[in-house]
Order: C-alpha cells, then sequence, then structure tokens
C-alpha cells in the first residue's frame, strides 16, 4: 500500500523557513525515535524541488536526507541532476550528491563525480565534462565536450564558471583556459564574447571578428565587435535601446585600412515611438564615410542612401504622415546634389460614406517639396538644381451596384487639383496649376463552376471604360518616368506611379481572367488584357507596353501545386508576338528543395532618360538539404547583356543539436571607378547549449542513435 504523509518538512518545523515538505513512498518504517526510511517509489517535494529516488533515510538529530539512487532531482523548469547517491539537508537546498549528470533546460549537460549543492543556489561539480551532443554507448565520444576540474552553476545568476577549462573535438584537446565563464541556456543577455566569424577577402586578406555583448540594464545593450587583419583595424558596434513607447537600434563600423589609407566608417540607424493621439515618430539614419565602404566589407549593398524622419497616424477614416527624407547617391557617375537630395512630404487622406449617394467618397491633400544643393539653372533635358514645392487635393467617389443575371458595375469618379512653384528652372516659372477631371465604369461578370469531384472554376470577363483629361498648364514629369504596365494597374484610371504626370484621353480596357482550384492542391490562375485608346497622346515609352493607340497584350500565368512549387510569368508582346517585356518567378520549397528565381528581360527604349538599352538578367538563390545536418546554399545574379555575372555565392552549413557550422564563399564581380571586383570567404562555428550559441537543434537536427 502506497502511503502520502504531509510533513512539516519531514517530520518536523526544523527550518527558518517553516516550508511543508511532502513525502510520498510505497513504504514507511520508524528505526528507533529519529529515523524515518522510506522505500520503493519514493518521491520528495518541496518548494521547487522535486526528488525521485528508490530509498531515502531520514535522520531527525541530523535534520539530513541519506538517498539511494538511480536518483532524479527536478528544480523548476531549467534544472535536472540525475545522480547514483546523494545526502541532502532536509530542505534540499545543501548536500552531496555522488556520480552525478546535471541537464540544463534540456540542453546542455554535465557529467561529474561529485556534485555538491548549496543553499538551493549554487552546484558545485568537480571532474566535470560538459557538452550538448548526444552520445549513444559508454564508449562513445562527444563531438565536442569542454573538461574542467570544477564547474560552479549560480541559479540566481544563471551562470557557468569554470576552472582548468579543456575544450576536446572528438575527445582532441583543442586548447586550454585556467577559467572562463558561460552563460547558461535559461539566459538570454549576458556580458562576454559572442560566436567569432573569420572572413577572409581579396582586399582585406584574412581578419577575424569577435563580438563582444554588454548588457547595460534590462533595456539596452551594446556589442563591440573587433574585426582585425593585415590590411583593416575595425571596430564595428551595435547599441539598442528599448523605452516605455518605442525603441533605437544603430549599427556601425569604424575603420582605418589600406586600401584608402585613411579612416572610413558607417552608421546606420533606426527607432519608433509612440506619441499622443496615435501618433507614431520613426527615424531612420544612414551615414557612410565613402561610396565603396559599405560594399567593401559587405554591410551593405544600397546604392542610394535615404535617411528620414516620419510622424504617421492610421485610424480607421482616414491617415495622416509627414515625411523628410535626405537621399545620398553612391552611384558612379550620380551626384548627390541633383538628385534631389532633399525631399519632404506631408499627406492626409480621408474617407467618407455618404448617406444619401451611398457608396465612399476619398479626400486627400498633399504638399510636396525637393530641393537640389545644384545651383545650376535646369534645361529641357537635364535637371540641374530645379527646386520644387507642390500643392495638391483630390476626391474620388466610387460606388457598385449588383445588376441583374450578376454583372458588377463600378463607378469611379475624380478631380486632382495641382499647384507647382519651380525654382531655378526659366522654362517653368511663377506657379502652374493643372486639374485633373476623370471618370470610369467598370463591367465584371464572374462565372462560376464547382464539378462533382471539388474542382472550382472562376471565369470574369472586365470591361473596364476611362476618360480623363488635363486641364490648366503644362508642368515637368520628374516622379513619372517610368511606367510598369502589369496586373496591379490594368484597370487604373492613372497607370503613372507619381502625380507629375496624369493619363489622359478615352480609352476602354478589355480582360479576362480565369481561376482553377483543385482541392488536391492544386492552382492555375491565368488572365489576359488589353487596352485601346481613342487618340495617342504620345504619353508612354515602347518598353512600357502601353504606347500607341492600342497597348501591347499583358498576360499573366500562376501555378502553384501541393508540393510547395510556385511559378509565376508575366509578359507583355504585340500583335506579331514578339515580347515587350517578361517577367519569370519560380519559388520551389520543400523539405528538400528551397529556390527562388527571377529571370526579366526587356526591350531597348532609347526614348527614356537615360536611354535604356536591352535588359536581361537572372537572379537565383537555392538550398538543398542532403540530409539532417548538411545544408548546400547558392546565389547568382547574372547579367546576359554583359554575358558575365554580377555577384555569385555557395555556402554550406551544418547543424545538429549541439554545433552549427556555417561556410560561404562569394565573390563579386562589379567594377566602377570605386569599386574592385572581390572574393569572400566566411566561417563562424556555433556551439549550442549556450545563450552564447543558441539553443539545441530541432528532432530533424538531434543526432539518433541506430
Amino acid at each position: 500500500m502506497r502511503w502520502l504523509w504531509a510533513l512539516a518538512l519531514i517530520f518536523a518545523t526544523t527550518t527558518a523557513q517553516a516550508q511543508q515538505a511532502i513525502l510520498v513512498a510505497d513504504a514507511m518504517t520508524i528505526e528507533g525515535r529519529d529515523r524515518l526510511v522510506a522505500t520503493g517509489n519514493v518521491e520528495i517535494l518541496y518548494e521547487t524541488t522535486r526528488v525521485k529516488a528508490t530509498r531515502v533515510t531520514y535522520d531527525q538529530t541530523t535534520d539530513t536526507l541519506q538517498i539511494d539512487g538511480p536518483i532524479t532531482l527536478i528544480d523548476g523548469d531549467t534544472l535536472i541532476v540525475i545522480a547514483d547517491q546523494a545526502q541532502l539537508s532536509d530542505d534540499l537546498r545543501n548536500g552531496v550528491l555522488s556520480g552525478a549528470r546535471i541537464v540544463l533546460a534540456e540542453q546542455l549537460q554535465l557529467a561529474a563525480l561529485e556534485v555538491n549543492r548549496v543553499d538551493g543556489r549554487y552546484t558545485q561539480l568537480y571532474k566535470v565534462s560538459a557538452s550538448s551532443c548526444h552520445v549513444c554507448g559508454p564508449d562513445d565520444q562527444p563531438l565536442w565536450q569542454i573538461r574542467a576540474k570544477r564547474v560552479v552553476h549560480d541559479q540566481l545568476e544563471r551562470q557557468l564558471y569554470f576552472d582548468n577549462v579543456q575544450l576536446r573535438v572528438l575527445d582532441v584537446p583543442v586548447f586550454w583556459l585556467p577559467r572562463m565563464r558561460l552563460p547558461d541556456p535559461t539566459l538570454d543577455r549576458a556580458r562576454g564574447f559572442m560566436v567569432p566569424r573569420l572572413r577572409t577577402t581579396s582586399q582585406l586578406g584574412t581578419g577575424l571578428k569577435i563580438p563582444y555583448f554588454i548588457p547595460i540594464g534590462d533595456d539596452k545593450d551594446l556589442t563591440l565587435t573587433p574585426y582585425l587583419s593585415s590590411k583593416t583595424t575595425t571596430l564595428e558596434f551595435r547599441y539598442r535601446q528599448a523605452f516605455v513607447k518605442g525603441d533605437i537600434n544603430f549599427v556601425g563600423a569604424v575603420t582605418n585600412d589600406d586600401l584608402l589609407n585613411d579612416n572610413r566608417g558607417y552608421i546606420f540607424g533606426q527607432g519608433q515611438f509612440d506619441l499622443a493621439r496615435g501618433y507614431t515618430l520613426t527615424f531612420d539614419l544612414e551615414v557612410t564615410s565613402d561610396d565603396a565602404y559599405l560594399l567593401d566589407y559587405g554591410y551593405s549593398s544600397k546604392d542610394r542612401l535615404d535617411s528620414a524622419i516620419s510622424i504617421a497616424r492610421t485610424r480607421s477614416d482616414d491617415t495622416f504622415d509627414a515625411t523628410l527624407t535626405y537621399y545620398k547617391t553612391l552611384r558612379a557617375g550620380e551626384q548627390t546634389d541633383a538628385l534631389p537630395p532633399l525631399v519632404g512630404d506631408v499627406r492626409y487622406n480621408t474617407r467618407l460614406r455618404p448617406a444619401r449617394f451611398g457608396g465612399t467618397l476619398d479626400l486627400g491633400a498633399a504638399i510636396h517639396g525637393h530641393n537640389r544643393f545644384d545651383d545650376t539653372d535646369a534645361t529641357l533635358t537635364d535637371a540641374n538644381g530645379r527646386d520644387v514645392a507642390r500643392l495638391s487635393a483630390e476626391a474620388i467617389y466610387q460606388r457598385d451596384w449588383l445588376l441583374n443575371g450578376g454583372v458588377l458595375l463600378g463607378l469611379d469618379l475624380g478631380l486632382r487639383v495641382d499647384a507647382y512653384n519651380v525654382g531655378q528652372d526659366p522654362n517653368f516659372q511663377g506657379t502652374q496649376v493643372r486639374s485633373t477631371p476623370a471618370a470610369a465604369l467598370t463591367l465584371r461578370y464572374p462565372l462560376h463552376k464547382w464539378g462533382r469531384t471539388g474542382i472550382s472554376h472562376l471565369i470574369e470577363p472586365v470591361v473596364h471604360l476611362a476618360w480623363s483629361d488635363t486641364d490648366g498648364d503644362d508642368v515637368f514629369n520628374e516622379d513619372s518616368t517610368r511606367v510598369s504596365f502589369d496586373e496591379g494597374n490594368l484597370y487604373a484610371l492613372n497607370r503613372f506611379a507619381g502625380v507629375d504626370a496624369q493619363e489622359v484621353g478615352a480609352r476602354a480596357t478589355l480582360g479576362l481572367g480565369y481561376t482553377r482550384i483543385d482541392p488536391n492542391g492544386w492552382t492555375l490562375s491565368a488572365a489576359v488584357g488589353r487596352s485601346y485608346r481613342s487618340d495617342d497622346h504620345n504619353q508612354f515609352t515602347v518598353s512600357s507596353g502601353l504606347d500607341g493607340k492600342r497597348s501591347d497584350w499583358l498576360t499573366t500565368l500562376q501555378i502553384k501545386n501541393r508540393n510547395g512549387l510556385s511559378l509565376t510569368n508575366r509578359a507583355i508582346f504585340d500583335d506579331d508576338l514578339s515580347l515587350t517585356r517578361n517577367d519569370l518567378r519560380i519559388d520551389w520549397r520543400n523539405e528538400l528543395w528551397t529556390l527562388a528565381s527571377t529571370y526579366y528581360w526587356s526591350i531597348d527604349d532609347p526614348a527614356l532618360a537615360p536611354a535604356q538599352t536591352e535588359f536581361s538578367e537572372l537572379t537565383l538563390d537555392a538550398g538543398y538539404k542532403f540530409n539532417r545536418y548538411w545544408t548546400g546554399l547558392a546565389d547568382l545574379r547574372y547579367d546576359f547583356n554583359a554575358d558575365e555575372a554580377a555577384s555569385a555565392g555557395l555556402g554550406l552549413r551544418y547543424e545538429n543539436e549541439c554545433i552549427l557550422v556555417n561556410m560561404g564563399l562569394s565573390r563579386r564581380f562589379t567594377e566602377t571607378t570605386t569599386l574592385n571586383p572581390t572574393t569572400d570567404f566566411d566561417l563562424s562555428v556555433s556551439l549550442k547549449g549556450f545563450s552564447t550559441g543558441g539553443a539545441r537543434g530541432t528532432v530533424d537536427t538531434a543526432h539518433r542513435c541506430n
């Protein structure tokens, strides 16, 4: 018969805490006046500690427990101790365990000949082997282990202190340290060194990055990363801070190298703060010392930097944002002073629902300005120092009706007014005012069929009739120089992306969409469309697919299957089936493959400024999982016009439950007046089980014993 005794610290309230312990056993006997012996499936529960054993002897005169194993001691949610024998105090906070093995957070294992518990906080281990690798047999060795004469685990600070440390790989000593401190797996933020990274480049030689993490309270931290090689001395940094209503994050580096024989550096920062009345403040800072620095060190591939500050608010029926942006170009042959570098925008939009007319009425107002630092007047072909200020107002009314037979009728009415003030441009003096009225009718007739096998078909013919015109002064087009004709603007009132150019004239767009959905996981979507104009206003160039009285044909096709394959193609071609533009994208994700590839082709277009030559480019980003542990990676960007690769890379990743190894080899072929082609090699090794190296692997990457 199994007994359950509730005892005050096993017989009496003998400690200052005066807590109650619970002893559970198959059988209990009392020997003499002050000894209790419990045998058979013994369990002791005290506060957050739980002990399982085969036999427990309690001596009231010494307030100690003699415990015979196998013993399992569980303290809280993170500490598990397995031992052969133990002698512990009655509150389980002090004592000695022999033949013990400790498991921290189900990740790190520490085996020791002897373990001492002190005050329920410190656990001292002697002659220790620590590892997070699985070991299948008594003669097997873990992939890596840390041998130490003594290890102290501080459960309160969640730190591990090692004495006389030796790191072994496949039981071969690699290096030795007199002392070492590491955070245990439960600690997310601990001062100390992080995973080092080896980097070799053709420009900077072979160097080592060793990050050092510094927590500064619970709300902020700093990471310093020295990067040393034969050709550079660099200090990288990252600073993060959280506030009650926001956060900031800054990264950067300072450098002295042999490439320029000068000091170099960069800083990127961003932040967000919640203000009163639902407003949000965001900022973005991007600064670099020279055009080539970011690519030389692999920090960023951006060729234009933008620093901005914005205040915005979004509610159910209105939006507001005010943004000031500074641009800096890193492109060869482009000058920051003529971008323009300084751009400001203030926008407000609200939506009304007129009860009398139905539908929705969207009202918007905007102020835009951009300033160039160039002092040269603009010409008809070059912007030079042109400065622009614009005030805009817009109203759009929309309503839909469902007609007999299932036909959907949509009405769009719009009016836009723009007022420009242009400086440093003798061709546009004073203030220019332009109004743009617009109207459109859209007819849709969706036809749906559901088969007996569960396959669904949807066919939707669309007729879109639109008219718009501009009245007033001519304005110079700066924000709508390139147009992309796609399914997103097939039925739009204005196909220009910006404000300066507005599509004009009467036009009709005919389209047909088809979707097939198979319950077995296959989906097919296709669409075709074309626009017809009453007059050719010469607003579009040949590469847009919209020039002339009849646009090119726009076709889209998308196929998805249950195996994670997705294929999307967008093609624009004329009546002779000659392609104007083609965009093909393939995505494939399953248990073995990860593939994302895009091929883009476009004809040459001399009417664009600068003139566009034929464009043909392939990008590839792929990964293949050879087995549970090994993964191969590859990326490529190839320019078919130049018949050469712009960049290419290969990577190899090994991961199991106790180690993560990343290796990468990449080549950038870009060459300009400020950039030279470079080859990079990266290597990083992370030992799992500590907070510095990450959690142990998932079930899929865990070592399996046969």
